[in-house]
């Protein structure tokens, strides 16, 4: 409050100060209703099936980024090129992407709608490093080669772009 201000202005100051408050308590407790990408993470893998349903509409392929809590690696995929790609830029609606950690027991129902775990979903694809991305049509099936690694960071990201258009490349001739 101002020095020397009247007790009608302190009251004003007084009212302001708890508008401010509450909309920030508001802000915070509505973040969780925003979308994974607003919120600067990735997506879990919970239901593979819905996410198939939503790609075929959409006519999109599913990206699935198999990372580790532990790996840095991942940490700085996900930082540097996935959370961007899926929320802003070219690729933002071209693809849907979501994450299976491989040390996991989280459920999973996979595109069939078989029930299972992130790290049985991982070693079934046989995933042994980490991260690795696989761009997948809305079935499960490949459609491009799968990027493990990091490999060189200033190329990553035209790793995932190439691998996403091979994608819909892929989707659109199929639908021909």
């Amino acid at each position: 409050m101002r020095r020397g201000a009247s007790s009608l202005e302190r009251a004003s100051d007084m009212l302001l100060a708890k508008s401010l408050k509450r909309a920030l308590i508001a802000a915070i407790l509505a973040l969780p209703a925003l979308p994974a990408g607003a919120q600067g993470r990735l997506a879990w893998a919970d239901d593979l099936a819905a996410t198939a349903r939503e790609a075929d509409a959409r006519r999109v392929p599913v990206m699935i980024v198999f990372t580790e809590a532990s790996c840095p690696y991942c940490a700085r995929a996900k930082r540097d090129h996935l959370v961007p790609l899926q929320s802003k830029g070219a690729f933002a609606g071209k693809v849907i992407v979501r994450e299976v950690d491989v040390a996991s027991r989280r459920r999973l129902r996979d595109f069939d709608g078989r029930a299972t775990t992130h790290r049985e979903y991982a070693r079934r694809h046989r995933v042994g490093k980490v991260p690795t991305v696989m761009v997948m049509s809305a079935r499960g099936e490949p459609l491009s080669a799968p990027i493990v690694g990091l490999l060189i960071p200033d190329f990553y990201q035209l790793y995932l772009e190439q691998a996403i258009e091979e994608g819909l490349f892929k989707l659109r001739a199929a639908s021909r």
